[in-house]
């Protein structure tokens, strides 16, 4: 599954707030190449565990796309990217849309 969404934000912004996001969650860190604007890793919740892989795009100097994937179908992944992007928006203060589409495997 595949959430996008817009920022008003530099780049670099977003990018350490997601780096942000990762150390809240007391996540796992499996891979970073922040000069690409790829951050991945390991969420643990309950009985569940999720791989969320976020892409940051630079469309210009003041705004960026944000995509998140999370490769494994289960439940409640739609719930989550909704809930990173919440995270996301609380922390930017921003407000955009969300689109989510199936991931073409």
């Amino acid at each position: 599954m595949i959430g996008n969404k817009v920022y008003f934000q530099p780049c670099g912004t977003v990018l350490a707030v997601i780096n942000d996001i990762v150390e809240l969650q007391n996540a796992r860190l499996t891979f970073s190449d922040t000069p690409h604007g790829r951050i991945h890793f390991l969420v643990k919740m309950y009985a569940n565990k999720w791989e969320l892989q976020f892409t940051t795009t630079e469309i210009d100097k003041s705004k960026c796309d944000v995509r998140i994937e999370i490769l494994q179908k289960a439940l409640g992944c739609e719930d989550l990217i909704k809930r990173e992007f919440a995270l996301l928006d609380s922390m930017l203060n921003a407000e955009s849309y969300i689109e989510i589409k199936e991931a073409l495997c």
